[in-house]
């Protein structure tokens, strides 16, 4: 039997990281290092407020990369189980943004994806990493999504682990750690400085 050993994950970041400017090169490196030594409060997300509240689909939170910017995010699917943990969550993260929590300007907008949508736990609600500041009922068509698992036959899969016939059109990894979403938005934050200006 042969298993897919290829990270095509990796494989992509090695290719986009390979397209940046030195400068960014060596923020992203000392972003990498900052992980690789323990160095989370150099990268995690900023605390807004703790919620023991159970999140649902369709619930919009804000999460804040730097203080006072308020990035949106919405849940696409809660309560789920699966191989990597019970009652996970699956976000899309998006670059709009305001300054205030009390500021709800979030319009859905597929499009305007900061990530490929992704698969948390409770944690980063109950952390005050993730706040809901509303809902919405109608989540439109949202793109296809899925995840990619190294050393399987089949290397993509959606969050109930249903094997997926083909790639989705957004792509990303398991479960993330208590650090990873703040990781991962940080790297989106060097590549693109233009995330946090405001047209105002």
């Amino acid at each position: 039997m042969k298993y897919n050993d290829n990270n095509i994950l990796l494989k992509e970041w090695h290719e986009r990281y390979n397209k940046q400017n030195e400068p960014i090169k060596k923020e992203l490196d000392r972003l990498h290092d900052d992980l690789v030594q323990g160095k989370n409060h150099n990268f995690q997300l900023l605390k807004i407020k703790r919620s023991y509240k159970y999140p649902e689909k369709g619930d919009i939170f804000v999460f804040q990369p730097r203080q006072n910017i308020f990035f949106y995010g919405l849940v696409l699917n809660a309560h789920v189980n699966n191989m990597q943990g019970e009652d996970m969550y699956v976000v899309a993260l998006f670059r709009s943004k305001s300054k205030s929590v009390d500021e709800l300007s979030f319009k859905l907008d597929y499009s305007e994806l900061l990530l490929a949508p992704l698969m948390v736990d409770r944690f980063y609600w109950t952390k005050g990493l993730f706040y809901n500041v509303s809902h919405i009922d109608n989540l439109g068509t949202p793109p296809s999504y899925g995840f990619f698992k190294i050393a399987r036959v089949k290397p993509f899969w959606n969050e109930f682990d249903e094997p997926l016939e083909q790639r989705p059109e957004y792509l990303s990894s398991g479960a993330q750690t208590s650090v990873g979403v703040g990781y991962k938005v940080n790297k989106e934050l060097i590549i693109n400085k233009k995330l946090l200006e405001f047209d105002d």
